[in-house]
């Protein structure tokens, strides 16, 4: 997830002192639009964090020669999401939020623009619509605002206020959300716990801990445990929770330095909630730690059906490397295809230890025909790859020229 230059800094000094909707269009063939081409829509990351949108005639441009900004993008702040046939760029600047589309010739422009104060948590619904979090990081105030934004009107269509002080004894120490995910009438929301007691934004150790709410009144319902493991996601990247096909929603809990979380005797994994349940499973744990990874898990991003690409750190690498190193570029993390149902694990070869994911989160990975596209930093060059999702044979594609990474890559119809 793309983070702008300012808020990026500012994240960073506080931290110095974490899905696609998986469900199937149920609209009959008769109601769908007539579709005269599609092309492939990216957001580009520049080192100096300048941010463009580029548009591409096929994922062979992906995956061969070079990417560059230089002259063919549209200069755009904000996280990016593909969704409901529309690039949604979520801005908290002035300039406010953009949505963009393909015209009737296939050229991208720019629709409605949106005003948003705070965005620190976001996540895809089953009706097609973006689930934002708003927040004050300095925990001046322990209300967050849930909202519902409707692609189609280009607006937000539901806002709720919530306290997320975790006692309101002390409105110092509170959950703070790192994503967010709907299945039927049930809304998501993963946290951690921090203490702004000194200002510090201090991480504490917690169970994995997650917000249910009513979808889509966004009324609170209750907040949820498992000390099976810690907590889920990793600030600001959306990557710890995920609906799966059968409606099921899965969490990835780090218990990493490497996400930015203090390390305790609990196993990095992976918890479930069945579909139509509003508690984790108490018969499904996948420990990610004492599999054949010796990992931890600091990623997932959906593949299909019932299986996650997911990007971890050994174990031994974690214990050496500093904390929130999922922000560096330092070639120290793996990755791996999981069948979350099976508990199986495929390991991925052909892709090079990498960096960290930094920001940009939940919609870096697009997948078409069997094939997985994700751009990676593996040492002194960025390149995206394809990955076969059967045999987890990963293949280099186009160099990244002027950046780093490719935040966002989806897919537009016209």
């Amino acid at each position: 997830m793309f983070v702008n230059k300012f808020a990026k800094c500012f994240a960073l000094a506080c931290l110095s002192l974490s899905i696609f909707s998986c469900s199937s269009d149920s609209d009959s063939p008769s109601t769908e639009p007539a579709i005269n081409g599609t092309k492939y829509v990216a957001s580009y990351w520049l080192d100096d964090y300048t941010q463009y949108i580029l548009d591409f005639n096929s994922t062979d441009q992906l995956m061969n020669g070079e990417i560059s900004a230089k002259g063919v993008g549209i200069e755009q702040g904000g996280s990016c999401f593909p969704i409901a046939n529309t690039f949604f760029a979520l801005s908290t600047d002035d300039e406010g939020a953009a949505s963009f589309s393909l015209n009737s010739a296939g050229k991208l422009v720019q629709g409605g623009k949106l005003a948003f104060e705070s965005s620190y948590a976001v996540g895809y619904t089953d009706d097609k619509k973006l689930i934002n979090i708003g927040a004050t990081w300095d925990g001046s105030s322990s209300d967050y605002e849930l909202m519902i934004y409707n692609p189609t009107t280009i607006s937000i269509e539901g806002r709720k206020f919530n306290d997320f002080a975790v006692s309101q004894e002390n409105k110092k120490i509170l959950y703070w959300p790192t994503g967010a995910a709907v299945s039927g009438d049930k809304l998501f929301v993963p946290v951690y716990t921090k203490d702004v007691t000194d200002g510090t934004n201090k991480v504490l150790s917690s169970d994995a801990t997650m917000r249910v709410y009513k979808y889509p009144s966004l009324e609170y319902v209750t907040t949820i445990k498992d000390t099976r493991t810690t907590a889920i996601g990793i600030y600001y990247t959306n990557t710890g929770i995920v609906q799966t096909e059968s409606g099921d929603i899965y969490t990835f809990s780090s218990n990493a330095r490497a996400g930015g979380y203090p390390v305790t005797t609990a196993a990095s994994g992976v918890l479930r909630i069945k579909k139509g349940d509003a508690k984790f499973d108490p018969g499904y744990f996948f420990d990610i730690e004492t599999s054949t990874l010796k990992g931890k898990v600091l990623a997932a991003y959906p593949l299909g059906g019932e299986k996650v690409f997911i990007s971890y750190i050994p174990n031994d690498v974690d214990a050496a490397n500093s904390v929130y190193s999922f922000l560096n570029t330092k070639t120290i993390f793996k990755s791996a295809i999981l069948d979350l149902s099976a508990k199986t694990i495929l390991a991925v070869t052909g892709l090079p230890d990498h960096g960290g994911d930094e920001f940009f989160g939940v919609g870096s990975l697009f997948v078409e025909n069997g094939k997985a596209y994700k751009s990676f930093v593996t040492g002194n060059e960025a390149r995206v790859y394809q990955i076969d999702i059967a045999t987890g044979v990963a293949k280099a594609g186009a160099l990244i020229k002027e950046g780093l990474y490719l935040p966002t890559i989806g897919k537009l119809t016209y």
